[in-house]
């Protein structure tokens, strides 16, 4: 089953917080403006006019420190006008778990909280051997189902968005030099939480823009470590 069916059959436990997209939710940019965010720590040089600057101030606390950063990436992907009005809207922080409840993954009890919103960020190398960009995954708080993934490359002290896929669920990641996208297969009797497979994407920049390289899929239930459907 393709992403399209995938996304249909998981629609249903999502349209109360993003609605249901059509298929083909990918857009592979090159430089492309992102909105102005919440004012950050100056740069040692003006960003571009179309790259947004998160915080390099130093801190004491480097807990203080790190909840900056996550706030900065939250900022940045509301006020980002590439990222889906919906997404944005539904970008909120995630409610704490009420007594006896489990806590969701990842959230922390720390005073300087990092992850209160359901954001995954990391950093590496995907636009060149000098870059650093950050790869940023929205999902869901109910469920931890990825709703848009987003690639912002940095220039001249900024962060300018340059792909996203907003075909839930995605998740995508930083993979040798890489951006390796991989979407959740569901057939019409699978619960969120137990789908049948996944589509593994991978993207690699061309200097310009991220292009497709490979395509895999593979069912877990009859996975041989091979995969299967796989072309590149």
């Amino acid at each position: 089953m393709g992403a399209a069916a995938a996304a249909v059959a998981v629609c249903g436990a999502l349209v109360s917080v993003t609605g249901c997209r059509d298929a083909g939710g990918v857009r592979e940019e090159g430089t492309a403006a992102v909105a102005s965010a919440a004012p950050a720590s100056p740069s040692a040089s003006p960003p571009a006019p179309d790259a947004h600057p998160l915080g390099t101030g130093r801190s004491a606390d480097p807990r203080a420190a790190d909840a900056k950063a996550a706030a900065d990436v939250v900022h940045l992907v509301q006020r980002d006008p590439k990222v889906a009005q919906d997404i944005r809207d539904s970008l909120v922080a995630c409610p704490a778990p009420s007594a006896g409840a489990p806590a969701r993954p990842g959230a922390s009890a720390d005073p300087y909280p990092v992850d209160p919103y359901p954001v995954d960020r990391r950093s590496g190398r995907l636009t060149g051997k000098d870059a650093t960009d950050l790869v940023v995954n929205v999902s869901t708080c109910a469920d931890s189902v990825g709703i848009g993934s987003y690639v912002y490359r940095r220039v001249d002290g900024g962060y300018v968005n340059v792909f996203a896929d907003e075909q839930p669920p995605v998740f995508a990641e930083i993979d040798d030099g890489t951006l390796k996208v991989t979407h959740q297969v569901y057939e019409p009797q699978d619960t969120v939480s137990n789908p049948s497979g996944e589509d593994v994407t991978t993207y690699r920049w061309n200097g310009t823009r991220f292009e497709e390289v490979s395509f895999s899929h593979r069912d877990y239930d009859t996975d041989d470590g091979t995969g299967s459907g796989s072309h590149g």
